[in-house]
């Protein structure tokens, strides 16, 4: 029976798909004013340095891998969904409260570390629940919504958490910031519990492998995702793969994701401790955060239609030069003197900067999930995509610690410029993926990417058996939505994650954008 016309939505129903969705928001403002309010904390009231915040944010990535991992397998088993959200949002009460109360490195090295093992209980759960409870047509929708209330709630909370410390500057006002957050983390474990209830058709984590649009929101939320666990036998696979398709284009796009987290990782780690070294105010940098969440969030809702019509493959490169360009002012601002700026240029400038940083990080999540969601036809997935996500993992990890050892040793202006190295070599990367793509389905049309995430047919392959019938994915939107990301029209991209890895072979997310 074919789908009813998809008729344009108001504003407000664009943003918010369902009401319940909003039960987010709230959270996400916690997340996001922790997540400036944390390295202030450091370095203004414990008074530490580069190497308390490279080592803070090294423990919080290393705690990330392994946990998301572990709550998408026990979101599996379990079955639940609310549960889990709750579990989530009071593991953040607790942490914020416990920091607040007794604020030492230690103390904060312990939470932070907690609240990386916590985070990601949510993940699976959260976007399982829009799987399950929108219908196919309205899929698409739903997840641009659940994505743009990420960036939105991020918007909020660094909003309020500058209002606050321009109120109450010094230690008190960062202190006080804690205590906000749990109140929004409550506000949402209040929504869950009045909201939100288990479907009774359940999914499991590797139907999201096959919604390109589900890879955009779970990029947006700030941590890893793992489809699935790596099984036995995965190194040996994975080894064969490579000597297979070394010159394909997953590999390619693998080695420029990895890249592009690598030096956002170590950017960011040191973006603010250079902040607070050139003497801008706790609420100055609050206001230089808001700039970037503020640029996702305006051009999110336009980076899918903009990508259409094969156009991704030069967002995705234009987008990765611009923020190499971005990081490159910033690493000028360090070489010059602070007394060629008054502190409303170093803002300015610095807002400016970190802003475009923003609008790029939009664009490039949505062009690359596109590209590499083409690349993934006939092959595995779900193992594709925590393969994306573990190197994503492992560069956020490596990013934050080798940012702490540059600057500590040779100064911000290294690690910045290491940092714009890196995204500008990415870029290389990605063309040779795209010329691989070329190479390997000629049929397809020099830039041709938002039409259609399937190629032209090659000879039928011996079919994958089906799911049974109970975890069959319902259909997904066959043809471009908002994010310029088309579903195929049987309902399928690709074998599911549990088919052979005869098939074998992408991309990752940096913490923040």
């Amino acid at each position: 029976m074919p789908q009813a016309p998809i008729r344009p939505r108001p504003l407000l129903a664009s943003i918010v798909a369902r009401p319940w969705l909003l039960v987010f928001l709230p959270a996400n403002a916690a997340a996001a004013g922790f997540s400036v309010a944390l390295p202030l904390l450091i370095l203004f009231t414990l008074h530490g340095g580069i190497l308390e915040v490279a080592l803070a944010s090294a423990l919080y990535n290393a705690a990330i891998v392994p946990a998301s991992l572990f709550w998408g397998v026990l979101c599996d088993r379990l079955g639940v969904r609310a549960p889990l959200l709750l579990l989530n949002y009071a593991a953040f009460i607790v942490v914020f409260l416990v920091l607040a109360a007794a604020p030492t490195l230690v103390t904060l090295l312990v939470c932070y570390t907690v609240y990386g093992l916590v985070a990601p209980s949510s993940a699976a759960a959260s976007n399982l629940l829009v799987l399950e409870r929108f219908p196919a047509h309205e899929r698409a929708t739903a997840y641009a919504s659940f994505s743009e209330l990420s960036v939105l709630g991020s918007v909020i909370g660094t909003f309020i958490g500058f209002l606050w410390v321009l109120r109450f500057p010094g230690s008190l006002g960062l202190l006080g910031i804690l205590y906000i957050s749990a109140a929004s983390a409550a506000a949402s474990a209040i929504g869950v519990v009045l909201f939100i209830r288990d479907p009774e058709t359940r999914r499991q984590r590797w139907h999201l492998s096959l919604h390109p649009e589900s890879l955009v929101a779970r990029l947006h939320l700030r941590f890893p995702y793992f489809p699935h666990m790596p099984q036995r036998g995965s190194l040996r696979r994975a080894r064969s793969w490579l000597r297979q398709e070394a010159t394909h284009e997953v590999p390619l796009m693998l080695t420029a994701g990895l890249l592009y987290s690598f030096g956002s990782a170590m950017f960011n780690t040191s973006y603010t401790p250079y902040m607070a070294s050139v003497f801008l105010p706790a609420s100055a940098i609050f206001l230089v955060g808001l700039s970037n969440n503020a640029g996702q969030a305006m051009v999110l809702p336009f980076t899918g239609r903009i990508c259409e019509g094969g156009r991704s493959e030069t967002v995705v490169q234009t987008a990765s030069w611009a923020r190499a360009g971005s990081y490159g002012t910033v690493f000028g601002l360090a070489l010059l003197p602070l007394a060629l700026f008054s502190t409303g240029g170093e803002l300015g400038i610095n807002a400016l900067a970190y802003g475009i940083i923003g609008v790029t990080y939009a664009f490039y999540s949505t062009s690359s999930s596109l590209l590499l969601f083409r690349s993934l036809e006939g092959r595995n997935a779900g193992s594709l995509l925590g393969t994306s996500s573990a190197f994503g993992g492992v560069a956020a990890v490596l990013g934050a610690a080798t940012s702490g050892a540059v600057s500590g040793s040779l100064g911000f202006a290294a690690t910045f410029l290491v940092s714009a190295m890196l995204i500008a070599v990415a870029v290389p990367a990605w063309r040779y993926a795209l010329r691989a793509y070329a190479r390997r389905v000629p049929s397809s049309p020099p830039g041709s990417s938002g039409a259609a995430l399937t190629p032209a047919p090659a000879p039928a392959p011996v079919p994958a058996p089906a799911p049974a019938p109970r975890d069959r994915p319902p259909s997904p939107l066959a043809g471009p939505n908002r994010y310029g990301l088309a579903g195929p029209p049987d309902g399928t991209i690709a074998s599911s994650s549990r088919t052979p890895a005869a098939t074998e072979p992408s991309e990752g997310r940096p913490q923040r954008g």
